[in-house]
């Protein structure tokens, strides 16, 4: 039976932030043999598993384009590009979400401000035509409080409230980046999935890269990236205030140590009104998204 190759070009997957990213990543990193086997070229940014990262990324933020001070970020991008083949390879499967934005870029009114900056900055280092994008979403109500607890593991922060206020008011949401990506990259398609309905990460890669059918990937055997109680979290911040560091080996065991205690309030939650009006918000720009020209909105 012939074996049918993804057409020539670069297939990104581009996050977002919390939905399910760091697995996707430690999938694709674990099948590397069957990519190759495939004639892909893999770059996946993985952080969090125990597959090693094949690509490191430093794209410039807010102040670096202000002040036009581009020159270094852009030979970090050559290089990197050098390192993965990006541009000698015929095709390239390739995972970072935080080309849209790092993840600070979350906590504020206006999430991802430099996205459309960044993503083209990025695609002005490809000679290959992106073929499809994939990017994932999920409801305000939960992205938020998914993203605070994963920041609780990094340094003492503001207590949820702050930021809370902040996504009650921003002025940018899902269409508005995905309209970013769209002009930044113009891909041939733009495929969006919803994090609720639950995808599984074959299913993302063969929405990502149809003719990845044709082959058996492996899936991951173990449960990953399991997230902290909150009285880990709680833990954790206490830790920080205290002025102690933590590794991640000492991380790791302060998220088994409290995986099984329940006790106190959530740390990160909206109000019963306030998730209410960002349940609706996300409806609202899921029937948006899904009218967008050249945006493939799946949902089950």
């Amino acid at each position: 039976m012939p074996i049918y190759l993804p057409q020539d070009g670069v297939y990104l997957h581009l996050g977002a932030h919390r939905t399910g990213t760091g697995s996707f990543q430690e999938f694709l990193a674990s099948n590397a043999d069957n990519f190759a086997d495939f004639g892909v070229n893999l770059a996946v940014a993985n952080r969090d598993g125990d597959q090693r990262s094949s690509m490191k990324l430093r794209l410039p933020e807010a102040r670096h384009f202000r002040k036009n001070d581009l020159d270094e970020r852009r030979a970090w991008l050559s290089e990197v590009f050098e390192e993965i083949r990006i541009n000698e390879r015929a095709r390239t499967l390739l995972s970072e979400e935080n080309i849209p934005g790092g993840f600070a870029s979350i906590f504020s009114d206006h999430p991802y401000k430099i996205a459309l900056d960044r993503m083209k900055f990025f695609n002005s280092g490809l000679t290959r035509r992106v073929r499809r994008a994939l990017f994932v979403i999920r409801s305000y109500d939960t992205f938020l409080p998914s993203a605070y607890r994963k920041r609780c593991e990094f340094r003492e922060i503001d207590p949820f409230e702050v930021y809370a206020a902040d996504q009650m008011k921003a002025d940018r949401g899902w269409p508005e980046l995905i309209d970013d990506i769209r002009n930044a990259f113009t891909p041939d398609e733009l495929v969006v999935l919803t994090y609720e309905d639950r995808w599984s990460h074959i299913e993302m890669l063969q929405h990502l890269m149809p003719e990845t059918e044709q082959v058996d990937f492996a899936p991951l055997t173990r449960r990953f990236n399991v997230s902290a109680t909150d009285a880990a979290c709680r833990a954790m911040q206490a830790h920080f205030a205290s002025g102690k560091k933590l590794s991640p080996a000492g991380l790791a065991e302060m998220i088994r140590k409290y995986a099984d205690d329940t006790s106190g309030p959530p740390i990160a939650a909206f109000s019963d009104r306030d998730a209410e009006i960002l349940q609706s918000r996300y409806a609202d720009d899921i029937a948006r998204i899904g009218k967008m020209s050249g945006v493939t909105l799946i949902r089950r």
